[in-house]
């Protein structure tokens, strides 16, 4: 079975409206799919039908139909690719949880060639883990913090490098994924806004991953010195 995952690390950059430095991309990644389901749960219950709303007027640009997954009563068998949306990933990941979601989407996915976009909390619940997350953990998802594992790596959405100049004394996202490795072994990407990942069959033969977008991203593994990586290039994280 063919897998389409595409990752992007935020749904805006500066400058720009939602989605439109990856219309190109989105367009190309769902080719001849005329319709996809979106998973609104890491906004707030009552926003839910507004965020759909949203992401309805956006793809009805690129020509694709969009139905919400809380209209459809939580099924994605019918549906080829699913769109899993920015917000609080504590929070949706506990509505995953709470809806049964995370095995069936991971073998909708890995199985059953079910396109995958996820974008910011949506990029990080394809995680093995939510832990690599910048989220408030403003709600405690009952079963612990795996994600749907569609991918063996943690990504830390929004990466932002640290600035030599700031007088800011709280840890830099740098320090953080370095307090993860303390505890943890898994390679973390920090995906810059403006950067995506696309993941396909070659990297669950070769390991490797397309690196596209602006901005690229910056790669951490445990026990060395993190790697700056430029887009629009193939990587194989664990060999930096």
């Amino acid at each position: 079975m063919q897998k389409s995952i595409l990752l992007i690390s935020s749904s805006t950059v500066a400058g720009s409206g939602y989605l439109d430095p990856f219309e190109e991309t989105i367009k190309d990644f769902l080719k001849d799919i005329p319709q996809i389901v979106f998973v609104p749960y890491a906004a707030d219950k009552s926003n839910w039908d507004s965020y759909t709303q949203k992401v309805k007027d956006r793809f009805k640009l690129f020509g694709i139909d969009v139905k919400g997954i809380h209209e459809v009563e939580n099924n994605i068998e019918k549906f080829k690719a699913i769109f899993i949306g920015g917000g609080n990933t504590f929070r949706l990941l506990n509505r995953l949880q709470e809806f049964s979601l995370l095995s069936k989407i991971n073998n909708a996915v890995i199985n059953n060639s079910m396109h995958y976009i996820g974008s910011s909390a949506g990029s990080n619940v394809a995680c093995k883990t939510i832990c690599t997350t910048n989220d408030m953990p403003i709600v405690y998802p009952a079963k612990g913090f795996d994600g749907i594992n569609l991918i063996p790596l943690q990504i830390n959405p929004h990466y932002i490098d640290p600035d030599p100049n700031s007088t800011h004394m709280g840890e830099t996202r740098d320090d953080r994924i370095k307090e993860f490795h303390e505890a943890n072994t898994t390679s973390v990407i920090g995906l810059r806004e403006g950067a995506f990942l696309k993941i396909d069959d070659e990297y669950f033969s070769s390991q490797k991953i397309f690196l596209g977008g602006t901005n690229g991203a910056k790669i951490f593994l445990r026990g060395k010195e993190p790697v700056d990586i430029p887009n629009a290039k193939q990587i194989i994280v664990d060999s930096i």
